[in-house]
Formats: C-alpha cells, sequence, structure tokens
C-alpha cells in the first residue's frame, strides 16, 4: 500500500513541475505590460502608492481577470 502512496507523490511531483516549467517558460516568452501606477485589471484600476508604482496588479484574482480580458480582447481582434 506504501508503495502506491509513493508512486502517486512521485507522479504528482513529476506533473508539478511539469507545469511550473511550461508556465515559466509561458510567461518567458509573453511581453511584461508596462506599468501605470495603478491596477491593469480593467474592473479594478486601484491606485498604488509612489513605492508600488512598478505593480501591475493588486493580486492573483486581477491578474487573471486581467489575462482573460486579453484574450477575449485577442479573440474578437481574431475573428473581425
Amino acid at each position: 500500500m506504501s508503495d502506491l502512496i509513493d508512486q502517486a507523490q512521485h507522479f504528482e511531483a513529476i506533473n508539478l513541475a511539469q507545469s511550473l516549467l511550461a508556465q515559466r517558460r509561458r510567461a518567458e516568452t509573453q511581453p511584461r505590460p508596462a506599468a501605470r501606477g495603478h491596477c491593469l485589471n480593467r474592473e479594478c484600476l486601484e491606485p498604488f502608492e509612489a513605492a508600488d508604482r512598478a505593480r501591475l496588479y493588486c493580486g492573483p484574482p486581477c491578474a487573471e481577470a486581467h489575462l482573460r480580458q486579453q484574450a477575449l480582447a485577442t479573440q474578437r481582434v481574431g475573428t473581425r
């Protein structure tokens, strides 16, 4: 039984490593948007303090929402 658990943990570690590597490669190929002193998510636009002017988003939910917005905009342009 413990062999099955060890094997499952091994495969899960491989899967996680592959996922992280794919995400890192995807992030390296995409240009980083310019910081504007506020959250880039159109639904948020929270201003940042002077020390945080290089930040792009308030947090992960805003970053994910902005990426979805960009993907939808790209799809709309591509279908015209």
